[in-house]
């Protein structure tokens, strides 16, 4: 067994691309935060990182359109348990963009030269690794480039919020990557207002706790 999978798995790869993969869940519903980090076995590297970028839970089989199966007597998790086989006819999942890798214990934040294999094993990041991989910004331009269905902004708030947190609440590192997203975007203004307004509004709501 190899040193990456001493931690428990989310999921496994059902879409591959050079530039992001898809996750199935293990377990319904239970998707990643936007913005984490997770971690891949990848073909002649180490492991490939990847940003959750975008997640949804939908039926297995795309051509069954969904129905309502609550009432105001049945709801939320009481629906579940009274419907069991809702487990086995939805599934979550998650698109992870990769942001890098590592090969003979460098990291290297670069798209990675291969894709990560269909049903390999997707873990969530540990912590400490987390501060491992946010020592620099190396990574962001692949984020402030980013073209999916969240947008960019709004995903790069996300892991923002997502890191300072993971990092012990760290402001010397969030202002350092505000900076950095704002020298980024400096051709784009408006960008660089949204990324930085969506980041106050989540900050104001953690600083109001």
């Amino acid at each position: 067994m190899s040193a990456l999978h001493k931690f428990q798995r989310i999921g496994e790869v059902v879409e591959t691309s050079t530039v992001q993969f898809v996750v199935e869940c293990d377990e319904l519903d239970m998707v990643p935060e936007l913005g984490s980090f997770v971690r891949v076995s990848g073909t002649g590297v180490t492991v490939i990182y990847g940003i959750v970028a975008f997640a949804e839970t939908t039926a297995v089989d795309p051509g069954r359109r969904i129905v309502r199966r609550g009432s105001a007597q049945l709801q939320d998790h009481a629906l579940y348990e009274a419907n069991p086989e809702l487990r086995f006819v939805l599934r979550s999942l998650f698109v992870a963009v990769a942001i890098g890798y590592e090969h003979s214990g460098q990291l290297i934040f670069l798209v990675p030269p291969f894709p990560p294999s269909l049903h390999y094993s997707v873990e969530l990041v540990p912590e400490g690794e987390v501060s491992r991989l946010t020592e620099g910004c190396a990574y962001f331009p692949l984020l402030v480039d980013y073209s999916g269905r969240v947008p960019a902004e709004q995903l790069l708030a996300a892991h923002l919020y997502y890191v300072y947190r993971k990092r012990g609440h760290d402001w010397d590192w969030l202002e350092r990557a505000a900076k950095e997203v704002a020298r980024l975007s400096k051709r784009d203004y408006e960008r660089s207002l949204r990324v930085l307004s969506a980041l106050e509004v989540i900050l104001q709501h953690e600083l109001g706790r």
